[in-house]
């Protein structure tokens, strides 16, 4: 089915159209408010000294783990979700600048996907605007997330060294250890290659436009 398609009467093109149309609502109001409540988010972490973040954690499951009839041979937690409180201002200004690019990076993934909905409900898939947007989001997600992971290992690293303590035995409860998800390089990667296909596209459509 073509672009052109989505502008039929049949059932195949209203279809796809409702599809195209419930994915524009849904990305634009995942942007909204992954924009809204992430602002929220930071500005109270920034007033209350609270930061939320995900460490790495090497504790061993509980005995009534396998409670059950089932039996574990093994297991730990690998990450744990944490709220931390009276940490130094360093760690909660790295903290807070980390979340908020990386609440950026996912508006831009937001903003991408609902205008490429957008120009496909337009039957007009290959414009300049829209392969520039995309492309300027594969990059905004490739770097902001290279940037975010970095500070947000920083501030865990230095939260878990702020949390252990050795004079109570706990020293090394909280490992310094990175939780690194890499799904941001896949999403940017994508991006930008269907920006540059987008912008190849575009190009190919108007050196050949008057020849058909």
């Amino acid at each position: 089915m073509t672009t052109n398609d989505l502008r039929g009467r049949d059932a195949a093109a209203v279809a796809s159209r409702i599809i195209v149309w419930v994915v524009l609502v849904i990305a634009t109001l995942a942007g909204l408010a992954t924009l809204v409540f992430g602002t929220v988010s930071l500005v109270a972490s920034a007033i209350g000294g609270r930061v939320a973040l995900t460490l790495a954690s090497e504790a061993q499951l509980p005995p009534d783990a396998d409670a059950g009839s089932a039996r574990l041979v093994s297991g730990s937690w690998d990450t744990a979700s944490v709220v931390v409180e009276n940490l130094d201002t360093t760690t909660v200004v790295l903290a807070i600048v980390g979340g908020a690019i990386g609440v950026l990076t996912q508006v831009a993934i937001a903003a991408a996907i609902a205008m490429l909905c957008w120009s496909l409900l337009r039957a007009a898939p290959f414009g300049k605007s829209l392969s520039r947007t995309v492309t300027a989001a594969g990059g905004i997600v490739l770097i902001g997330g290279v940037v975010t992971t970095g500070l947000s290992t920083l501030s865990a690293w230095m939260t878990a060294d702020q949390l252990n303590s050795p004079d109570a035995g706990l020293d090394g409860f909280w490992p310094i250890m990175a939780v690194v998800d890499p799904t941001f390089l896949a999403v940017g990667i994508t991006l930008l290659l269907t920006g540059l296909a987008f912008e190849y596209g575009e190009r190919l459509q108007r050196d050949t436009a008057g020849l058909v």
